[in-house]
């Protein structure tokens, strides 16, 4: 992505704009640099909490990519069955199939009924399948390294 422009004192938007090839598959996703340096990563209606958990969660952490990548080779081949990481305001579940992602704020127990809360909302919960979901991972990766070398 290009720099900061010196004349006018304004950074370009950076983007990096990703379609699954597969048709069936709903999630887009779209990552940018804003202008304050941080990084913003926009997805598709039923998945954002997947964004907003790279963003809070992951960030720019190649280790802790590092170490999701490994565990998902070993849900892959069946040398584990899954794997939770609790994080500061989003929790990760992978299983041999799919990611979920859900907000913290969703594990706290309730003595009414759910449904009545209308407690679910898009921005706290994602489900996807684990292929889609390294996919994600290795694009954020891909990302936050042009970012840095920029």
């Amino acid at each position: 992505c290009p720099t900061m422009d010196q004349g006018s004192g304004i950074m370009p938007l950076c983007a990096v704009v990703v379609s699954p090839s597969d048709m069936d598959s709903a999630m887009d996703y779209e990552f940018r640099r804003d202008p304050f340096g941080g990084y913003r990563a926009r997805f598709s209606m039923g998945h954002e909490a997947i964004g907003q958990w790279l963003i809070d969660e992951v960030g720019k952490d190649e280790e802790k990519l590092d170490e999701l990548f490994a565990i998902i080779d070993q849900l892959s081949s069946r040398a584990r069955t899954e794997y939770r990481l609790l994080g500061g305001d989003y929790s990760l579940l992978l299983t041999h199939e799919e990611a979920e992602v859900k907000a913290n704020v969703l594990n706290i127990e309730q003595d009414e009924d759910l449904d009545d809360l209308a407690y679910y909302d898009d921005e706290q919960l994602a489900m996807c399948g684990l292929e889609d979901f390294a996919q994600v991972l290795g694009s954020w990766r891909a990302f936050i390294r042009n970012e840095d070398m920029g």
